[in-house]
């Protein structure tokens, strides 16, 4: 006892005794010294235990520093070497004097260094007892599932799942949980068919989901043919229109036309001179060299320069042949009345039906495909009427009805591949998505990407679990729910009268069974966790994990601190013992 302590016991004991303060402290003191000189090990022991509950607060309050927090093993060996030697080297200086401090910074850095080990030893079994007995329990499938998801990082999977949709289970949040989903899928028993069945009635109705969600956010797809035919057939119905205004038309003056594509044909070659060569011959009265005044005979060949263009690939010639057509187009404009009106309809219609093949080409990745930019440029001029039409044009409204039908067309090649087709329509950066915000708005474009998104990550899971081998981490998880196996032989032993034997074996066979039965209850419990479509329930079962998580991991804590702080204190005591 120190002086100090004995002042202060002695000051505690006045109001109760008959002695004098200084009469009890030396009473006090000489007690000590006779107990450390006749009984030097109880001393000690008594030492220390008293001591543990003054060093706690100072390793509670800085649990790092002794070598008792939470940083790695190594780590915490060096902290509580380091620390302990410099309690014992200076406890020892204090006690024994200054040639007593090598021995202190030896046991006090020895025991530091050591006892960290020791207490994660004892701190995982009391952590364990705490996990299974400090408050609600939770059965060994709960903890199963509680090291995978923790291990994922998947404790807040009820609003993860959520966001994934009604058809998310808990396999689908990780690859730890996965390959628990894996190995039960391997392993013959209940558990086996609920989590296989969970995954081909899941797979089964892909096809039907991914269709009813772009019907959701996209409208019904329709048939681009179709569509086209609709079209043609509305510029076919503006014949009428045409014979009406060419009934009031006057003769057409060609020769302007004709002069400029003769300099054409001097000047160019090849198919460009071909085609404006052909063009000029048109011009004329047929079988003669005349020009004919007549506006049908014109117009034709504006349609027929129509048909040549289509398809043609050649720069010089569409250009010499684009610029033919508009000297046409103002000849007939000025030579027939109304003609403007009615031929503004038709150009509109033609519009249309090339936003509707522009609109296929949209989520294109080669040269044809549209940048964001482009595309958004296109919508823009594209509503706005050009002529003498009036009010916002229909092109946009075909871009989205070709970009819907190849949208269609894409899943209908690919539904059976969920992760090319979210390849194909996402695309591999973030143009897709962009051209897709164009059409169809940010909000629905997101939402499309987030159908398919999910139905590959449903793909990646179902892969995993059914059909990958993953060998080494399946072997691994398989480890924990493999049923135990009771040991063979009883007949053998009977016959070879080893009753000794039949009877230990008999018993084997016993607790086996009975360990294979709880096992396969365990999987079938397993199985419903990790195929669970419910996240309400998830959400219980997580919260019951975590706060076993909680208990064991508190409760390991403070069995290390204590350790730590018994290791300091058997540090000092060291040095009181008398030398031997």
């Amino acid at each position: 006892m120190t002086n100090l302590a004995a002042a202060i016991a002695a000051g505690l004991a006045r109001p109760f005794a008959d002695e004098s303060y200084n009469d009890i402290r030396k009473s006090m003191l000489s007690a000590d010294e006779h107990v450390r000189t006749k009984n030097p090990r109880t001393a000690q022991a008594g030492g220390i235990a008293g001591g543990v509950l003054g060093t706690v607060p100072a390793v509670l309050a800085a649990p790092e520093a002794f070598g008792a927090g939470t940083a790695s093993l190594l780590a915490r060996m060096l902290a509580g070497g380091a620390t302990g030697a410099a309690i014992g080297g200076a406890d020892a200086g204090v006690r024994n004097g200054l040639a007593a401090i090598p021995e202190g910074l030896a046991w006090g850095g020895g025991l530091g260094a050591v006892m960290p080990g020791i207490g994660q030893l004892v701190g995982k079994g009391v952590g364990a007892l705490a996990q299974r007995y400090g408050g609600p329990a939770i059965s060994a499938a709960e903890r199963m599932f509680g090291r995978a998801a923790t291990a994922d990082s998947a404790l807040d999977m009820p609003p993860r799942l959520q966001a994934l949709g009604d058809r998310a289970m808990p396999m689908d949040l990780g690859p730890n949980l996965q390959r628990q989903a894996g190995a039960l899928a391997a392993t013959p028993g209940e558990g086996q068919s609920i989590v296989r069945s969970a995954i081909a009635a899941r797979d089964a109705a892909a096809n039907a989901r991914i269709a009813q969600g772009l019907g959701r956010e996209l409208g019904p797809a329709r048939v681009p043919s179709q569509i086209a035919e609709e079209i043609a057939a509305n510029q076919r119905a503006l014949g009428p229109a045409y014979e009406e205004a060419f009934q009031a038309a006057r003769a057409v003056n060609a020769e302007p036309i004709a002069n400029n594509l003769d300099a054409m044909a001097v000047r160019l070659r090849g198919d460009a001179q071909r085609a404006v060569q052909q063009v000029r011959r048109m011009l004329n009265v047929t079988g003669t060299d005349v020009l004919d005044p007549n506006p049908q005979t014109l117009f034709q060949t504006r349609n027929a320069i129509d048909g040549m263009m289509d398809g043609m690939t050649d720069g010089n010639a569409i250009r010499a042949l684009t610029a033919t057509r508009q000297q046409i187009n103002r000849e007939l404009e000025r030579a027939v009345p109304g003609f403007r009106q009615v031929d503004a309809r038709f150009a509109e219609l033609a519009r249309q039906n090339d936003a509707l093949l522009r609109g296929q080409q949209a989520l294109d990745s080669g040269r044809t495909a549209p940048r964001p930019a482009e595309l958004q440029t296109e919508i823009n001029n594209g509503a706005l009427p050009q002529g003498d039409m009036l009010g916002p044009s229909a092109v946009p409204l075909r871009l989205r009805q070709g970009t819907r039908a190849e949208i269609d067309r894409i899943v209908g090649t690919n539904a059976n591949d969920r992760v090319a087709l979210q390849r194909l329509v996402k695309g591999e950066g973030d143009w897709n998505r962009d051209r897709l915000a164009s059409l169809f708005g940010q909000s629905r474009a997101d939402r499309i990407i987030a159908i398919l998104d999910r139905e590959r990550t449903f793909a990646d899971t179902s892969g995993i679990v059914t059909r990958n081998s993953e060998t080494a981490a399946r072997a691994a998880a398989m480890q924990d729910i493999a049923p135990q196996k009771g040991g063979p032989g009883i007949v053998r032993s009977a016959l070879n009268l080893r009753f000794g034997d039949t009877a230990a074996d008999t018993v084997d066979k016993v607790i086996g069974g009975a360990k294979s039965a709880a096992q396969r209850a365990s999987n079938t419990e397993l199985a419903r966790l990790l195929t669970s479509n419910d996240p309400a329930a998830i959400a219980r079962k997580v919260q019951l994990v975590q706060a076993a998580q909680r208990r064991g991991d508190i409760s390991a804590q403070k069995a290390r601190e204590l350790i730590q702080s018994m290791s300091v204190e058997a540090a000092k005591q060291r040095q009181v013992l008398p030398a031997r």
